[in-house]
Parts: C-alpha cells; structure tokens; sequence
C-alpha cells in the first residue's frame, strides 16, 4: 500500500520504518518546526532512517529507504496514498485537519492514533464525504528516537481496534486498515469508545501526577510504568476509570476498564490478569520517564483527554469529580490553566447537540 505518515516524532518514525520495512510504500511529512528537528534534517538528508527493531541495545541499527520524506505538503499529497496515518499530538491536530482534510478523496482512509475524538476534526474539515476517518485509540507500535537518525521500537502492540467516522462504514475500512497491518483487529462501538479507550487517559495522566515528587528529585531516572502504580495509585486509577465507563455506558459504548482493554492491546492470553499484563509491559517494553513535568504526560494528556472527559459528562449530565479534581492538581503543578485549555465537544463540531442528539450523532 502506500502511506502518508504525518508526523515524523517518535510515533512518525517508528511506523514508517515498520510498514516500510514490511512492504509498504511510505513517505513521510513533517508538517512543523515543534519538535524532533534534528533527528529530521539527517531523516530528510538521507531519504530514510536507522532503526532497531527491540528494546535489546545490542541490537544494530539498519537503514531503511522510504519513499519520500518531506516539510512540503503539496508534494505529500501528489504521493496518492491510501492510507493517511496522523502521528501527531492531538494538540496539533485542528491545525492539520484545516490544512489536509479538504484536500483528500474517495477512497483514502485517515487515521489519527491516539485521537482524543481528533477525528472529529478531519471529518468536519472534509471536502468529499467519501473519505472515511478512523480513530486509534492506542499505536500499534511503542518507539523512542535514540539518536538523530534512528528510531527504536520498543512494543508492538498485539491488538488494536479502530472507530470509524461513518459507522455504517465500519466494516470497510477495518478490512482496509487490515491491509496496512493485520494488528487492526476489531472496532469499537463509536468515537468516544475509541478515545477513552486511549490508554494515555488514564495510566499517563494517574502514573505522572501522582509521581510529581518523584519525577523532579530523580534527575531523569524514573521508569514510570515499573514505579507509578503502587496499590494506592491504582485505587485512584480506578476511581477516574469508573467515570470514564459512565461516559461509555452513556454515549451506547461498551464501558470496559482502563486495564482490561490495555490487556486487550498487549497480551496474547487474555486469561492473563490485567494488572500483570502492566506489569510485564513495564518490564519488556514501557519506555523510560518522564523525565520532568514538562511531558506531554501531562501538557496533552489532561486539556486532551481528561479536558474532553469533563466536556463529555457536561453534555451527558454526569459527574467527573476526579477528572477535575485531577485537571486542578495539574494546572497546581505547571502554573497552567489547563481547564481553560480543554477540548471541548463544541470545538469538536457538536455545538448544539444536547445529550441525547450528541450519542445519536456519533453513533450515527
């Protein structure tokens, strides 16, 4: 197939080393000067990257050619993907929607994974309604950049599941997403299923708050994923998890468990408890950090993902008071007003709708 990556950050990088080493026909588009700009001057210089394919630092890099690597959207698009996959922070997401979305046919499918309802975003933005626009709720692959030039992946995920917009296209494109990577395995009830099924939600915004102490006087030594979830946290986590599946049960959606669906992604035997499929990904995959509280841990996870699960309890008419007890802590923590920084269902395109026209609309 042929692929747009946007997005040439860690994510960026990964998959297009991944799909390009399986097979697939990739370019990828760096679309700003925000972040990772000297790992993409060597990326762009070379036409392709280093990558290790493990956690293992013996393992040798190898180079992999793409098929085109670029800051200039035009030509991205003359490359006629099929596939548009978005590996951005959802903060950027409005911006990119205004500038890609009018510019896309029948026939390609996008996908912004970890979407945060961004999908929302591409589909309002849309000149032809025949594109359809899928929401990720977690990447298939875990990765850092390790050095200019090289990207290591670090998990690939066992599992994932895709949100369709429309949903009565849903069936479509899995079997077209499929094509890109056979881990597409199933599909969620609607968008909102699929955003607060984003793992980041909860076990980055629960695992770095509650480890702000940590994180300052460890001077860059703190593995989040082994260190963060003590029985005390993971009571918390729950707590924040249960209004999450209030929203789920609200909106039409399945209410599943933070963990439990992170079992679903991660593990090939289900019979495993939940909490030990964390556990082993902690230990065989989960990333170091963050290393200070300037992390989008926190500066994406909170105003993206908890900011839109209080916007969606307003709508529905339910109470998230560990959501925003959690929003306050955070804006404590950084000086921020990450409350007034939120994502809110009206930015999304549902001013409007009340509670009931809201579930009618993404479930339609």
């Amino acid at each position: 197939m042929k692929v747009l990556i946007v997005g040439a950050g860690n994510a960026g990088c990964a998959h297009a080393s991944v799909f390009s080493a399986r097979g697939h026909e990739v370019a990828l588009l760096k679309t700003s000067h925000a972040l990772h700009d000297a790992n993409f001057e060597v990326v762009l210089a070379r036409q392709g990257m280093n990558w290790i394919d493990g956690p293992g630092k013996v393992l040798a890099p190898r180079f992999q050619p793409f098929a085109l690597v670029t800051r200039d959207l035009e030509a991205a698009l003359a490359f006629d993907p099929q596939i548009v996959f978005v590996a951005v922070q959802s903060t950027q997401q409005p911006a990119l929607a205004a500038r890609i979305a009018p510019h896309l046919r029948a026939g390609q499918l996008l996908i912004t994974s970890p979407g945060y309802m961004g999908s929302a975003y591409f589909r309002k933005h849309l000149s032809d309604p025949g594109v359809l626009v899928a929401e990720g709720e977690s990447l298939p692959f875990d990765a850092r950049i390790v050095e200019p030039g090289c990207v290591q992946v670090l998990w690939e995920n066992t599992r994932n599941a895709l949100a369709f917009l429309p949903r009565s296209r849903s069936e479509e494109g899995l079997k077209l997403a499929q094509q890109l990577t056979p881990r597409y395995m199933a599909t969620r009830t609607n968008v909102v299923e699929s955003a607060l099924h984003n793992p980041n939600l909860i076990v980055h915004t629960v695992g770095t708050l509650l480890s702000a102490s940590r994180i300052e006087h460890s001077g860059g030594e703190f593995w989040m994923y082994r260190e963060g979830f003590t029985p005390g946290t993971l009571r918390l986590l729950d707590k924040l998890d249960a209004e999450k599946m209030a929203i789920l049960q609200a909106c039409g959606a399945k209410p599943e468990p933070c963990l439990e669906s992170f079992k679903f992604r991660n593990e090939q035997d289900l019979s495993m408890p939940a909490i030990e499929v964390l556990r082993k990904y902690a230990r065989e995959g989960g990333p170091k950090g963050p290393l200070d509280l300037q992390t989008r841990y926190i500066t994406e996870d909170v105003p993206m993902g908890l900011g839109l699960m209080v916007s969606l309890g307003e709508r529905l008419g339910l109470a998230t008071p560990m959501t925003r007890a959690l929003i306050e802590i955070a804006s404590g923590l950084l000086d921020r007003d990450f409350a007034a920084e939120s994502r809110t269902l009206d930015d999304l395109g549902f001013e409007g709708l009340d509670g009931a026209g809201f579930v009618a609309a993404v479930n339609a």
